[in-house]
């Protein structure tokens, strides 16, 4: 700005001067004296000229900076909107990938659960030489609840917890309602790590459910029992089976030089499913040993439930332990089929004790089912029958109610079923057994009957009467 009005001002006085300057110099100076000046102003001029065309080009570029400098304010405005915009909407998605996250947790756990209340009536009868005496009955009303979940670690594998009344005994889960309502047990029921290593492949870990298919309802296996220790299943396409080793007894002997002769079951199954019918059939071969179980006692309460004891030939308190292995073999079967739109069920279940000496050693049973209650207005009915010998199988794995849970006992067992609505079931259950105890005036013992002790027959009638909810 400052050069442009000396500019203007050189050249104004240029112009006003020049023209008297002029006159005077023509009158006094010579020719070559007047062109000398003429040359100069016209030097002069063509410098403001360039000054001017300078100055100009300056102007230019400083409109061109000024135009710069606004639209990189006015992108820098706009920069800081769109960064605040950004940290609003990062903050929002943090909350939105926080619901997220806790949506993705919920989805790893599967809860389940159901409860069970029954009403229970014992009738038994003893029958000794042609003559029946009644013997101990019992009515009780009893309660069982099981809640749990399954919990998704990683896509493969997955950790299973379940809770159950019951208390400590491995073969019921059952509360007797009663004590003056006492408050009811509770304790782990499942507590187990399921790998699934390869397709249709499972390690299991802990304290699971059985890891082996069972024929229909059978009732050589107790369905309460939750093994402890590894297990590994299969299935895939036609074939099933599985390996296992449980525990069941952990001695310590304080004896460096002695031996922990620790109680375990180690077993295996393998088995063969194909359509048939209209339905699926499935055969099973399976073998289970009882190591460590001859001379010891892994029983629940000190209980043999049936199978042959004797006296602990070391032991001054007379100690009971078992008389025999249990090296047991079982074959089962079960034919699935649909008759006028119901499922229809025919099974059968055979094992046998392969340890020498055993004499009572087989156990088999068999049945049939037809419907299923799980819906609103569908039933189920069914009737197997089973027989278990003294020493056929290891009594503490045998079904608790089947008998009283005790072996060497047969018989009936009748099943009927209605679901008024979804998830609650009503279930009626008649066991009609009779058990072959030795009668030495105690009530039914561990022992094989002695010399002069003579055995009877005792009638076992139990009705189980349940509601079953589940969610």
């Amino acid at each position: 700005m400052n050069r442009n009005v000396l500019a203007t001002a050189v050249a104004a006085t240029l112009a006003l001067s020049a023209p008297q300057a002029f006159a005077e110099a023509k009158g006094t100076a010579s020719k070559a004296e007047v062109q000398a000046i003429e040359a100069q102003m016209k030097a002069l001029a063509e410098r403001l000229s360039r000054l001017e065309a300078a100055n100009n080009t300056l102007q230019n570029q400083n409109a061109e900076l000024k135009a710069t400098v606004d639209r990189r304010d006015a992108e820098i405005d706009y920069l800081k909107a769109q960064t605040k915009d950004l940290r609003e909407a990062g903050a929002i998605a943090d909350t939105e990938i926080s619901k997220v996250k806790g949506a993705d947790w919920a989805t790893r756990i599967k809860f389940k659960g159901d409860l069970r209340v029954r009403d229970e009536n014992i009738v038994q009868e003893r029958v000794a030489n042609g003559a029946v005496e009644d013997a101990a009955d019992r009515n009780r009303a009893r309660l069982r609840a099981r809640f749990g979940f399954d919990a998704k670690v990683t896509d493969h594998s997955k950790v299973v917890v379940q809770l159950s009344t019951g208390g400590d005994d491995p073969r019921s889960t059952n509360q007797t309602i009663g004590g003056s309502t006492t408050r009811k047990a509770i304790t782990f029921d499942h507590a187990y790590a399921d790998w699934n290593f390869a397709e249709g492949s499972d390690l299991m870990l802990g304290k699971f459910k059985y890891p082996f298919w069972r024929p229909g309802q059978s009732m050589l296996f107790d369905g309460d029992i939750s093994p402890e220790g590894v297990a590994v299943t299969f299935d895939r396409g036609m074939f099933f089976g599985s390996g296992y080793g449980w525990w069941l007894e952990e001695r310590f002997n304080s004896n460096p030089d002695g031996k922990n002769a620790d109680t375990y079951m180690l077993g295996g199954q393998l088995g063969l499913k194909f359509p048939l019918l209209g339905g699926e059939t499935r055969l099973a071969a399976s073998y289970y040993d009882l190591s460590g179980g001859k001379g010891s006692n892994p029983f629940y309460a000190l209980n043999a439930n049936g199978n042959t004891t004797v006296a602990e030939s070391t032991a001054t308190d007379a100690l009971q332990v078992l008389k025999y292995d249990y090296n047991v073999a079982m074959l089962g079967g079960e034919v699935g089929l649909t008759v006028a739109g119901l499922p229809l069920s025919i099974w059968g279940d055979y094992a046998i004790n392969t340890a020498s000496g055993v004499e009572d050693d087989t156990a088999y049973g068999v049945g049939v089912t037809l419907g299923k209650a799980s819906s609103a207005r569908t039933w189920e009915a069914g009737v197997f029958y089973e027989s278990v010998g003294k020493d056929a199988l290891f009594a503490q794995l045998i079904d608790s109610d089947f008998g009283d849970g005790v072996a060497d006992a047969d018989g009936w067992v009748l099943k009927g079923g209605y679901a008024p609505v979804k998830n609650i079931v009503l279930n009626a259950t008649y066991f009609i057994n009779t058990r072959h105890v030795c009668g030495n005036g105690n009530s039914p013992n561990n022992r094989e009957c002695g010399t002069g002790i003579a055995d009877y027959d005792l009638n076992y009638n139990r009705l189980q009467l349940d509601v079953n909810y589940k969610f």
